[in-house]
């Protein structure tokens, strides 16, 4: 798990803004048309988001938009309102890097077909200030006016909603950004979705339009009536079908459910009671955790290291110690702090009394699994990294020549402990 390549990716509230990114795609019509209908279109998207992955959102989009409008006339500008839910992950991504608040703004993509034009539209919005709660999905409610458009030619239009550019920034309670700074999600569209939001009518329009009718009209009398009624039924259904089937089949092969990738360096000591020395420990933690469940699994890797130890309290002995990892480690995952459970073995892979080597090589070692329990202290912040500690006991050794069972008898017991600080590496 790499924090800062976690970071800049985000997190979590990035549903947030595919409230305000769709805002943008009403396009439309307001004053100057005829009655307006109330309008709504429900789409889902897959966003990426920094700590918790690929993410499926909800948007509903509502308007008032006419059934349709002349010739000439300008639709005038209109006010949409789009509704997200942020789901759970979101939210849990949020919290575990101190987020209280979420803002930014959106580009929706959107296309209006109409008789002898296809006009892709993207409009900026703006997300405002939201509270992220403690826990549980939430809505994030965006408005905005869409630009007035006008028609030059009669037929049936239609307004088809497309991807979403997030750009979010969670806060701290004081205001400051958090670790995951400010972040871009680019969604997509989810297949076999409906994602026409109005289909409006462009009449001939009343007098006004006779004199614009008859210029381009004389000429244009025959093809308008003929080509405009062929081009704006088959181009419009085509082009906006296409686009947004096609796009959304290229993101989903980033898989939706890797989990959070962070990786971190070791450095900490751990007692040996029992030998009364102490081991200075260096290495990597590799993890991969679902936020969701709020669990992780990884890979824990120690370097050799060697240690001074009073056999009896006063004889002089040096150790060279290997800690073998056994199989993957995992824990919990929450706010603030973290778990972890594992297995280890040791080996004694050289032991000195006197400065004279009693034992060498890879056989001298723990007879069973050894069990880490550890539990952070302090506050663990999955971003930057924290400390982590525990106790364990260590069984007997074998393998170690004709002094086995006086080694083995130092080494077993209780009461050895642990302390590790991990440091979240920066992003490759």
């Amino acid at each position: 798990m790499n924090p800062r390549k976690v970071s800049k990716k985000l997190v979590t509230g990035v549903a947030v803004t595919g409230a305000a990114g769709l805002v943008a795609t009403g396009l439309l019509l307001g004053s100057g048309s005829s009655s307006a209908v109330p309008v709504s279109l429900t789409l889902n998207y897959s966003c990426p988001f920094p700590l918790i992955g690929n993410q499926d959102i909800k948007a509903v989009i509502t308007s008032d938009l006419p059934e349709s409008v002349a010739v000439g006339q300008a639709t005038g500008k209109i006010a949409i309102k789009a509704v997200t839910t942020v789901p759970d992950t979101a939210t849990q991504g949020l919290t575990l890097v101190g987020a209280k608040t979420v803002e930014g703004s959106a580009s929706a993509s959107s296309t209006v077909t109409a008789p002898g034009i296809t006009l892709p539209v993207n409009v900026p919005i703006t997300v405002p200030k939201t509270d992220v709660p403690a826990s549980g999905a939430f809505d994030v409610t965006a408005t905005g006016e869409a630009p007035s458009l006008t028609f030059s030619t009669p037929g049936t239009a239609k307004i088809t909603v497309g991807n979403l550019k997030l750009t979010l920034t969670p806060k701290t309670a004081d205001g400051a950004e958090t670790g995951l700074g400010t972040f871009d999600s680019a969604c997509t569209l989810k297949d076999g979705q409906n994602n026409t939001l109005h289909t409006f009518t462009i009449t001939g329009g009343g007098s006004t339009t006779t004199p614009p009718t008859t210029p381009p009209t004389t000429p244009p009398t025959t093809p308008p009536t003929t080509p405009p009624t062929t081009p704006p039924t088959t181009p419009p259904t085509t082009p906006p079908t296409t686009p947004p089937t096609t796009p959304p089949t290229t993101p989903p092969t980033t898989p939706p459910n890797q989990g959070v990738k962070v990786s971190y360096g070791i450095k900490g000591t751990t007692t040996l009671k029992n030998l009364g020395g102490t081991l200075n420990l260096n290495g990597t933690f590799d993890a991969t955790a679902d936020l969701a469940a709020g669990k992780y699994t990884g890979d824990l890797k120690l370097d050799p290291t060697k240690g001074s130890f009073k056999v009896f309290g006063f004889l002089p002995s040096d150790a060279d110690v290997k800690i073998v990892p056994l199989g993957q480690p995992s824990g919990t995952v929450a706010t603030g702090k973290i778990t972890f459970n594992g297995q280890i073995s040791v080996v004694l892979s050289k032991l000195t009394l006197f400065g004279i080597p009693i034992s060498q090589g890879d056989t001298c070692k723990t007879t069973a699994p050894t069990n880490l329990a550890l539990a952070s202290t302090g506050t663990f912040d999955v971003l930057k990294g924290g400390k982590i500690a525990g106790s364990y006991g260590l069984p007997g050794v074998d393998g170690c020549g004709f002094l086995t069972p006086i080694i083995s008898a130092l080494v077993q017991g209780t009461g050895n402990t642990i302390d590790l600080t991990l440091t979240a590496k920066t992003a490759k």
